[in-house]
């Protein structure tokens, strides 16, 4: 069976082979071993499983069949922005590890794939700056996962309750809410989210901090998420 698919993961397996994670278009989130790839003149190059790439990919996709053998992929889209920009490389393993800490068993989904897709597209062709782009995704991310903040925030409703994904008129009893002025700007990201605008324009202090809120809500959400490696990289470099 043949179906595109966006690589999140790839580790190296045996001497000569690799296991990836990929979330494909027709099946959802999906593991295969690539047999041979790390062999000098493989048919199947290694450099197609870079985070982010968009392959078309073939392999046997039998219900009883545990972890799936690719035949053959192939590049979708030459992805030359990131593989050329040190920032949109840094974004790109950031996306790639949140997807992977956010999936277990993600069925597929053709709104959510063409979410990532059209996210990896934006971020590859982006001409100007890209530092809002990583919260814009993680935020976007979340229509997607049953827990999308509410934006009912207004001058009585100033606090984001974490845990009820609202915001409401006093601190909740429980420590998992976003003070002012912190509310104030998740709730702006949302709107300014709301009518497609794929990267947010914010300063670097409020930008990182929410960021790091926002994952703090996925953690809260989904008990396996766990801490992203790749998040202190791409404060980094994407310092203003």
């Amino acid at each position: 069976m043949s179906t595109k698919g966006i690589v999140l993961h790839c580790m190296d397996y045996s001497e000569t082979s690799i296991i990836t994670r990929i979330y494909t278009e027709q099946l959802g989130l999906q593991s295969y071993i690539v047999k041979g790839v790390r062999k000098k003149g493989a048919r199947i190059k290694r450099n197609l499983f870079s985070p982010l790439s968009i392959i078309k990919l073939v392999a046997n996709h039998k219900e009883s069949e545990g972890l799936r053998v690719m035949r053959d992929a192939s590049c979708e889209y030459q992805l030359n922005g990131i593989a050329t920009d040190m920032a949109k490389t840094a974004v790109s393993i950031y996306i790639g590890e949140l997807l992977t800490r956010t999936f277990s068993a993600q069925m597929a989904d053709p709104n959510l794939y063409n979410f990532i897709e059209d996210a990896v597209l934006n971020l590859d062709r982006a001409a100007d700056s890209i530092p809002g782009f990583p919260l814009a995704f993680t935020i976007g991310l979340t229509q997607f996962m049953g827990f999308a903040p509410h934006n009912n925030f207004s001058a009585s409703n100033s606090f984001f309750d974490m845990q009820n994904g609202n915001f409401c008129a006093f601190p909740p009893e429980h420590p998992y809410y976003f003070s002012l002025p912190l509310s104030g700007s998740l709730s702006e990201a949302l709107t300014t989210l709301n009518v497609g605008i794929v990267s947010l324009k914010m300063g670097y202090a409020t930008r990182n901090e929410l960021l790091n809120k926002m994952l703090e809500y996925f953690r809260l959400h989904i008990p396996t998420f766990g801490e992203l490696k790749s998040v202190q990289v791409l404060s980094d470099v994407l310092k203003d």
